[in-house]
């Protein structure tokens, strides 16, 4: 798998040097190259570098000696070369004894043995090493490409790799899904799912984890998105640390974007169906459908069941924009960032459905999300409360900060009246929006007085009424900047009481007053005369449904 010190003391130029220290372990210390340095040691030194040296630069001192070895083991080198018979006649046993307890090999070679032979030698190891890794890499990528071009599965895959590299393996989705295991993979399985989902790893390198001592993780990733991952696992004597080298070897690099391949496919098969329920979904909304017979047909092909009773809701995000400009991403677009955020919602919507046992069917058209849920027809209100509460604490946790409006069309709940419930759920969307704002819930009922409103405004007649009434008041306010409105609708809302509309509008009552004033002769209303408060009343709520003043 990796080139060991082990391996390099069998180099013919080496064979003449002594292992002073931790032995036994030169078999778990991988070497990816080699150097000669003096102190100081600073940054020169890389993580699993043989290092030669004839300590010099430390002359007889010990205590220089030791702190120059200190270093080298800091630097998380594969190992101390120490040249012997000049500078240095013997290693002293503060320093033998440092690398003892630390498990790092010192190795001593007589002062006669060339550096230049030792690091050439080396140096070809690695090339002919990494020369042959590459070649096999190569072939087992091959034959990954050939099975996964006559259809092969991921369990094909994994036992591929297996057999190269001599160890089980396991590939998983993001989610913790098995998508295929080689051979005698359970006890790696077995153990994996006790660590999953996985915590942050102890020892991480890019994109390698190890878990626990006996496993390693490695990211499948396409375009910077994580797919899963492919899991090994090492003989139980061999920590996990020593090996976090390996994810430069050229195999896991051609192993895992081969097996991103099945990945790939999967997710466009995945946005095809996707893409065939939305426009699904959203044809039942439309009601656009020649026959309930092509309707079956293609809810069947879809797994929806089309026979239940359903409600329809909208969901209308407010803030997405506001949410993504605070991330503050520069890896990616709004638009595609907001194409990946609305997959997850529906997933968690979906998700959400499942959790209270009820089906659902959903798109995202016209920035809203058009969900049918299935409901019992008598406990239509509470079931969608209860579902918009689970789906509500789940998009939080997603994007915290998200401001949702719903409509909810239960007044057509029920079996076949998906265009009927979706038109309530747009009237209930749109018309709570506007009387209440973003954030809220709005089911049909109860936008029935604004229902009625919207019907007498649109009337000529009611129009005229209108602005006869308040259209003097509308003009001073636009012209003067004094919030005369707001003041008229308070004072009727604290049914003619001047302390209470003070106290609510935060005025003295002086101000009040003359507010007051101005309203009656601008009208020519009193406000002490019911029928004029009620008509006073009237035209500001059929002024406030927006039609009157686009016909002014």
């Amino acid at each position: 798998m990796q080139l060991t010190v082990r391996d390099v003391m069998n180099i013919d130029v080496i064979k003449g040097a002594k292992v002073r220290t931790a032995e036994n372990l030169l078999h778990m210390r991988p070497v990816v190259s080699v150097s000669v340095i003096e102190m100081p040691v600073e940054d020169f030194v890389q993580k699993n570098e043989l290092v030669l040296t004839t300590a010099i630069s430390c002359g007889k001192d010990v205590n220089l000696f030791l702190k120059f070895v200190q270093d080298i083991i800091h630097s998380q080198a594969a190992a101390l070369v120490i040249a012997t018979g000049r500078h240095v006649t013997e290693i002293p046993e503060e320093i033998l004894h440092l690398a003892e307890t630390c498990k790092f090999p010192i190795i001593e070679i007589p002062w006669e043995i060339r550096f230049a032979d030792i690091t050439q030698s080396v140096l070809s190891v690695l090339h002919n090493w990494y020369r042959a890794s590459l070649k096999r890499s190569e072939e087992l990528q091959k034959k990954l490409l050939n099975f996964f071009l006559h259809g092969a599965t991921l369990s094909d895959a994994a036992e591929a790799i297996h057999q190269e590299l001599g160890s089980p393996v396991v590939i998983v989705d993001k989610k913790g899904t098995v998508k295929g295991k080689s051979s005698e993979s359970e006890p790696l399985l077995n153990k994996w799912e006790r660590c999953f989902p996985p915590s942050a790893p102890e020892s991480e390198v890019g994109n390698l984890h190890a878990i626990e001592d006996s496993i390693m993780q490695l990211k499948i990733q396409t375009s910077n998105k994580l797919q899963g991952y492919l899991l090994f696992s090492l003989p139980s004597e061999i920590p996990a640390d020593s090996f976090l080298a390996i994810e430069k070897d050229p195999l896991w690099k051609h192993s895992l974007t081969a097996v991103a391949l099945w990945f790939q496919r999967e997710d466009a098969i995945e946005e095809t169906k996707m893409r065939l329920k939305d426009d699904f979904v959203w044809t039942l909304a439309q009601g656009d459908f020649d026959s309930w017979d092509k309707v079956l047909s293609r809810a069947k092909s879809l797994d929806y069941n089309v026979l239940l009773p359903y409600v329809c809701i909208l969901g209308f995000p407010e803030n997405m924009e506001a949410i993504f400009k605070e991330a503050k991403s520069d890896e990616t677009s709004f638009e595609h960032w907001f194409f990946g955020m609305t997959r997850s919602m529906e997933e968690l919507m979906i998700q959400a459905g499942e959790a209270l046992q009820r089906k659902t069917m959903i798109t995202h058209q016209r920035d809203r999300f058009i969900l049918f849920l299935e409901v019992p027809p008598d406990q239509i209100q509470q079931t969608v409360e209860e579902f918009l509460d689970l789906v509500e604490k789940r998009l939080v946790k997603l994007l915290p900060g998200l401001v949702m409006s719903w409509g909810i069309g239960e007044n057509h709940a029920g079996v076949r009246t998906f265009r009927e419930s979706f038109n309530d759920a747009r009237i209930a969307l749109d018309i709570g929006r506007r009387q209440k704002g973003p954030g809220h819930r709005s089911t049909y009922a109860n936008t029935g007085l604004f229902r009625a409103l919207l019907t007498l405004a649109s009337n000529p007649e009611m129009q005229e009424i209108t602005l006869s009434t308040i259209g003097a008041l509308i003009d001073y306010e636009n012209q003067r900047g004094l919030d005369l409105m707001n003041t008229l609708t308070a004072y009727i809302r604290n049914q003619g009481n001047v302390s209470q509309t003070a106290r609510a509008l935060n005025l003295h009552r002086q101000s009040l007053l003359y507010r007051l004033r101005k309203i009656e002769s601008l009208t020519g209303r009193s406000l002490v005369d019911p029928d004029d408060l009620f008509l006073l009343e009237l035209s500001i709520k059929l002024w406030t449904t927006g039609v009157i003043l686009n016909q002014k």
